[in-house]
């Protein structure tokens, strides 16, 4: 917990981004709008592929003993559509629906013994949901920005899903915002959020802050969570380097018994063993390469390195944190810890630029 103290300085940023990029064919008429000059392109519709090279695991537990095991690959699909609701000269709203699927992938399958990783080994963990955005004008240069999502993030895609609750599975995350726009090239704002971003829920205050402080340079940061420096080289061209927390938490069927036999499946901290959470949240460092095939359709290639903070199974009632600290007593069912390595991120993606709106009858 106190190393996520210490990176709360360093949250929701790209999604802020997001909101502000549905409304970009007029960013700056508005100064109260928090978008700038100079912001990277809009990502209309998304797909993206990411992957992470093997990696060590180990993992401690009063019920399941210790274990340690291999990943040998662990990977996520991803597409995301944003869309336009309302737009005003006083309020924008938008919304987004997303779906991902993510497999974990462990060496030498046939011989896993420990029962997490037997679990965990190629099952399909997905994510079903979708976000709205809001923004709206306060004064002259004051602006109101609130993002909230809703996910359905698990496995619940497999038998037996009725012995468990619909709401087992839904994650919920919102963040308001306030904040000045100060000139055309500089806007920022502080707020609160609720959120994974660091596996558990975690309620923390938020610093936006977007500045293009010269010609080709700029800064954007959704501190704890995201700070990006971004180069536009060209054009149809933007090079950024990124750090960011990654988090998130996985409802899943956990329906084994202990390695050492059938006397501890009693134990009270499994009664509610069908709806354990998996946990996980990691640090990344990266370059990314956004480039335009057209003006329309852009590709971008993202590697770097990333570092584990959460690896964790814990029971579902484990539920709040307030800036890392545990606002529960509850124990995790299961502590981990996942060594660092290298991951990349391949995305192609639409821009709704004004060539691709009059193909499509917008003028």
């Amino acid at each position: 917990m106190s190393f996520k103290k210490l990176i709360f300085t360093f949250c929701f940023l790209g999604i802020a981004c997001c909101v502000q990029a549905q409304f970009s064919s007029d960013t700056t008429v508005y100064d109260w709008n928090p978008s700038v000059v100079g912001s990277g392109p809009v990502r209309g519709y998304e797909a993206s592929y990411h992957g992470m090279t093997g990696f060590d695991v180990g993992s401690k537990s009063e019920i399941y003993g210790d274990g340690k095991g291999k990943v040998d690959y662990n990977r996520i699909f991803k597409t995301k559509l944003r869309f336009p609701i309302s737009v005003k000269k006083n309020l924008k709203i938008a919304g987004s629906i997303e779906y991902s699927d993510e497999e974990i992938h462990f060496h030498d399958s046939k011989n896993i013994t420990y029962p997490f990783y037997r679990r965990l080994h190629d099952k399909n963990m997905k994510s079903l949901g979708g976000s709205f955005y809001l923004m709206t004008q306060w004064k002259r240069n004051r602006y109101f920005m609130l993002r909230f999502n809703g996910k359905l993030k698990g496995d619940y895609w497999k038998d037996h899903i009725g012995d468990v609750s619909k709401y087992t599975f839904l994650k919920m995350e919102i963040s308001p915002v306030m904040g000045w726009k100060i000139n055309k090239y500089k806007s920022w704002g502080v707020g609160v959020a609720f959120s994974y971003t660091f596996g558990d829920p975690l309620v923390f205050p938020t610093f936006v802050y977007n500045h293009t402080f010269a010609d080709k340079w700029g800064v954007e940061a959704f501190l704890p969570a995201k700070v990006k420096l971004r180069y536009q080289p060209s054009e149809l061209c933007f090079i950024n380097a990124k750090a960011y927390l990654k988090g998130g938490s996985y409802s899943i069927h956990f329906d084994e018994v202990p390695a050492d036999g059938d006397a501890s499946a009693d134990n009270p901290s499994l009664s509610d063993f069908k709806t354990l959470e998996f946990r996980r949240s990691d640090v990344n460092f990266s370059l990314e390469i956004e480039k335009g095939i057209t003006d329309w359709l852009w590709l971008s290639f993202e590697g770097g390195y990333r570092s584990n903070i959460n690896f964790d199974v814990t029971n579902k009632n484990n539920a709040l944190s307030l800036s890392g600290s545990k606002l529960t007593s509850e124990d995790n069912i299961i502590d981990s810890y996942a060594k660092g390595g290298m991951f990349y991120n391949l995305t192609l993606f639409i821009v709704p630029s004004k060539s691709l709106l009059k193909k499509i009858g917008f003028k």
